[in-house]
């Protein structure tokens, strides 16, 4: 969010504040977001492995991507991979 603030020169708190009353999310929010939709499309288009994906988009940590994808897609990188390889082979 700093990084956001400072490249857009403001406070974290008043860039906060604008994205709540426009886009009815947090900064934060608005991140985790725009890093899911980054997932799905290397889960579509690269034959990346999990890891490298969540390292490539700032997780340090496999398990915690994944829990953070399935919190906010409803299944795992995984299960979402594979769910879309279906529907294209079909």
């Amino acid at each position: 969010v700093n990084f956001y603030a400072e490249k857009l020169f403001m406070s974290t708190r008043n860039l906060n504040l604008i994205c709540q009353s426009i886009l009815q999310q947090s900064v934060s929010e608005i991140i985790e977001t725009r890093k899911l939709i980054e997932a799905k499309n290397l889960l579509l288009t690269t034959t990346k492995t999990i890891s490298e994906i969540g390292f490539e988009l700032g997780y340090q940590d496999k398990a915690y991507f994944t829990n953070v994808f399935k919190k906010k897609a409803g299944m795992t990188p995984s299960e979402f991979r594979n769910e879309i390889q279906k529907l294209i082979s079909e």
